[in-house]
Parts: C-alpha cells; sequence; structure tokens
C-alpha cells in the first residue's frame, strides 16, 4: 500500500461490506464466512475441471491454459468490487488482491509459481474509466498481486475505445473486445509465461482476445486470475 492509500484509510477507513467492521474492506472473518470458492471448474461452461483448466470443449478461440476464478460475482463479493471500482474505495484493492492470490495457490504451489515465474498483466482499464475513478483499478489490483507473489508486473497490454463491457446485452459483450486490445510492450512478453488479471468475467470474449495478442507477442503460455464470474 502506498503513502497516499494508507493516508486515505486513516482519514476515511474502509468498512467491511458484510459486517460493517471498520479498517477492512472484507474482514477476514467475513472473507471465510461469505466468500463461496467457486472451484475446480471451466471458468467459461461451469463444469467440474481438474484444477480450473479451460475444458476441452471450451478450448475453441484460444482461450487461457487455465483460468482460476476467486468466487461468483454475488454477496459480499459483488459489494467488494463495487465499492473499489465504482465507491472509490482503493483499500479494497488489499482484500480482493489477497483473495485472489489464496486462489492461485490453492491451484499452485509455490514450487510451480516459481517455476512458471509468470509476469503479471492486468486487463486495462478504459481511459475514461480511469478518469472517472481517479485511478486505474486493474493495475492496482496487479500490483498489490505481484507484490505479494514476489513476481514482476506490467502494464504490457493497452486499450483502444471507450467500449464498456457493464450494462451491455451479451451479442454486444462478445463482440466489443475485438480490436479493443494491443500488446504495448511486445519485448517484454515475448518468450514469458504471462498472469492475467481482472476483477470480474461475464462471457470470456475479453479474457480469450488479449489472450490471443499476447500470445501472437510470443507469450510463451497464457492463464488469466480472476476476483469473479458473473452469472
Amino acid at each position: 500500500m502506498s503513502i497516499l492509500e494508507a493516508a486515505i484509510g486513516w482519514v476515511a477507513p474502509p468498512q467491511c461490506v458484510a459486517c460493517g467492521k471498520e479498517g477492512f474492506a472484507l474482514c477476514v472473518a467475513c472473507s471465510t464466512s461469505e466468500i463461496i470458492a467457486y472451484g475446480q471448474q471451466c471458468w467459461l461452461c461451469n463444469r467440474a475441471s481438474p484444477r480450473g483448466r479451460t475444458c476441452p470443449k471450451c478450448r475453441g478461440g484460444g482461450p487461457p491454459r487455465f483460468v482460476w476464478i476467486t468466487t461468483n460475482y454475488e454477496g459480499a463479493a459483488k459489494e467488494l468490487v463495487k465499492i473499489y471500482k465504482f465507491g472509490h474505495q482503493r483499500a479494497a484493492a488489499a482484500a480482493l488482491s489477497r483473495l485472489m492470490v489464496e486462489t492461485l495457490h490453492d491451484f499452485d504451489t509455490s514450487a510451480e509459481l516459481i517455476r512458471l515465474n509468470y509476469l503479471i498483466v492486468p486487463v486495462p482499464t478504459a481511459t475514461s474509466r480511469i478518469r472517472q475513478r481517479s485511478f486505474d483499478h486493474s493495475a492496482l489490483l496487479a500490483r498489490a498481486i505481484g507484490r505479494q507473489l514476489g513476481a514482476e508486473n506490467a502494464n504490457g497490454l493497452g486499450r483502444r475505445g471507450q467500449s464498456r463491457q457493464l450494462g451491455a446485452k451479451r451479442p454486444d459483450r462478445l463482440s466489443q473486445p475485438e480490436g479493443n486490445y494491443f500488446v504495448r510492450l511486445p519485448q517484454i512478453i515475448k518468450d514469458q509465461n504471462i498472469l492475467v488479471i481482472d476483477d470480474v468475467v461475464t462471457t470470456g470474449a475479453t479474457l480469450k482476445t488479449v489472450t490471443k495478442v499476447l500470445r501472437a507477442a510470443g507469450a510463451k503460455r497464457v492463464d488469466a486470475l480472476v476476483f469473479a464470474k458473473r452469472l
């Protein structure tokens, strides 16, 4: 946490979205009782799939090999994302990143994570959203995850246009990401194992698109870590 974020937390400390306890966007007790694990499922079809691997039926279109999801987008999880993205509560990044890193450790051992040596890359946020929120929620989350994993992170992806997934109909959500994303830093992507970070996944179109452009830039492997799946 930066000095600025700590100062903001001291002036206006967060309250747990589930129980109201001061000092936490989601307290440890509520993290355990209110956040239901997504589990070993394919991220696209919700079928059981060992270690959260994209199942054979959903591998068309070039999705990530693995997409690890913490929970479903409902209840306390939904409220946590809302106060983070729309309530200007930067402190919520601590709770989100902690839960996401715990999810990653549920599926990969420390030794495996060291072997993979991921480069952490966030899904880029539309510049209009950054101006509205006064911070880049995706980049902030990726930095917090990188610190906890001891992994490098980079804003290696860029975004064209200002289209929003929130509120769009499903056909529009599926078509919107095409051509919206590009690799900004191909020299650091080539031959790397990439862990893409996003807060919420719905149709999967965005993750498929960024995976395609990362692989086209020479990424060796692309997986993703996501906080919540919108049903």
